[in-house]
């Protein structure tokens, strides 16, 4: 009675990693044809504009949100996904990613909503993050602008931190390899026990 107990629950052990191994790899899938495609995409947008003699800006960028000023649309470790855009074709109520203009902020990367059209000929906006009281200081200009937000995936950034820390690289190196080498072993040892019992039967 105690080993078919030991059995249901090792048996119940080793779903479980099962299906944590299926998550991530899963999960990890679903990133890397994401990526995929970003890329691919980013290839061919820079082999057209090197065929045109061009040098325009990537055509998908990807960055992890580090502050809270867009909550509640985005939130802090979400990945956003800007897309290239012409300022032409902003608007107010637009996600957009750029470069301060702002010295204090020293070049750093951004993304707001576009709070005021200043001059839509010239690509000059007013910004502001949903969660702030006020909006930004300086003006964000043709120039400095990325692109605009296509999409964002929830909570990524979180996997990128973990896995960026050294605990975290090995966990998500070491974790899937003990538990297929763990799986392995307890398949020998059921073999084995099968063996056994079929020797002593005879």
């Amino acid at each position: 009675m105690k080993n078919k107990k030991d059995n249901k629950l090792l048996n119940t052990l080793i779903g479980i990693g099962r299906y944590i191994v299926n998550v991530i790899s899963y999960s990890c899938l679903i990133i890397l044809i994401l990526i995929g495609i970003m890329l691919i995409a980013y290839v061919i947008d820079n082999r057209i504009q090197a065929s045109n003699g061009g040098t325009r800006k990537p055509l998908f960028n990807a960055y992890v949100v580090i502050s809270g000023s867009m909550e509640p649309k985005i939130h802090v470790y979400d990945v956003i996904i800007s897309k290239r855009v012409e300022s032409k074709d902003l608007k107010k109520g637009d996600t957009i990613t750029f470069y301060s203009n702002d010295p204090r902020l020293a070049g750093a990367i951004v993304t707001h909503r576009i709070y005021e059209v200043i001059d839509k000929d010239k690509g000059i906006f007013r910004t502001k993050g949903d969660a702030n009281n006020v909006s930004d200081d300086a003006l964000t200009t043709d120039q400095s602008i990325i692109g605009k937000v296509a999409f964002k995936i929830p909570q990524l950034g979180r996997i990128q931190y973990f896995v960026a820390s050294t605990g975290g690289w090995l966990l998500v190196v070491m974790f899937p390899c003990l538990a297929i080498i763990s799986y392995d072993i307890v398949k020998i040892i059921k073999l084995s026990g099968k063996k056994i019992k079929n020797r002593k039967n005879k």
